[in-house]
């Protein structure tokens, strides 16, 4: 079996770092035509001309910051003028740690815009698309947090709760549609924002506590996706897969 995405264009939100970076190389490795976001204005910018002057084909990235109304609109716009997306990987996504009682609304709703309003009107906008054509393949990055929870994590556990019922009602309306529409829960994933912000003795004191006793990589996530989105995936749909080496399940 081959994953190929020739011919296909696929929309990564968060494709500059992290999990949406390894999920850009894993597809572009596999002939997608790449369309990524990033929230820097100046970054965006560079990695255009970087593209441009190294000649390198099918990749393209635009600029959307979610907490912003006039960044997302006109996001959205430009979006809507691409003729045909195949492929929507919603993985921009944020949080923040507080107990209940110190978070405030703005926290809440900063949050929110972030990791649900975002892919909601990014979902309205590529779902007309794929309705439209027939097809379509999409992911949503949820969290291990969708599945257990711990003291601090309202905001977040609500937001990927909220993101995974998305997931499950599109499935259900699209899947006539040739429409799959999964969730993807990653675990404890070694990131270079997970590298830079905890110790070496944190590290390691986290993946004492996982079954297989070592954080993942982010390209195991993107493995798991990239099947998600090809043609190999012809039935599973409306599934919140859970990637954390047996966490969730201790």
């Amino acid at each position: 079996m081959k994953i190929d995405f020739t011919g296909k264009t696929v929309l990564i939100t968060g494709g500059t770092r992290g999990i949406g970076k390894a999920i850009a190389d894993v597809l572009y490795s596999c002939n997608a035509n790449l369309i990524l976001t990033g929230t820097k204005k100046e970054e965006i910018e560079t990695l255009n001309k970087q593209i441009e002057a190294e000649a390198i084909p099918n990749k393209h990235y635009m600029q959307a910051d979610f907490s912003r109304e006039d960044s997302t609109l006109s996001f959205l716009e430009e979006l809507d003028k691409i003729e045909k997306i195949d492929v929507c990987i919603n993985n921009a996504g944020v949080n923040k740690i507080a107990d209940f009682e110190n978070v405030s609304y703005d926290d809440f709703k900063w949050l929110s815009d972030i990791n649900v309003n975002g892919p909601f009107q990014v979902l309205k906008v590529v779902g007309a698309k794929m309705l439209a054509n027939n097809y379509g393949r999409i992911v949503n990055i949820a969290s291990i947090w969708s599945v257990i929870t711990r003291p601090g994590r309202s905001m977040y556990c609500t937001s990927k709760n909220a993101i995974v019922g998305l997931t499950k009602t599109l499935a259900v309306e699209w899947a006539s549609k040739n429409i799959m529409v999964n969730a993807v829960s990653p675990g404890f994933t070694l990131t270079e924002l997970t590298k830079n912000t905890n110790t070496k003795e944190q590290l390691d004191s986290i993946s004492e506590i996982i079954p297989a006793k070592r954080m993942a990589e982010p390209n195991e996530m993107a493995n798991v996706i990239a099947f998600l989105c090809s043609d190999l995936n012809t039935y599973l749909t409306g599934q919140n897969i859970t990637i954390d080496g047996g966490y969730t399940n201790v």
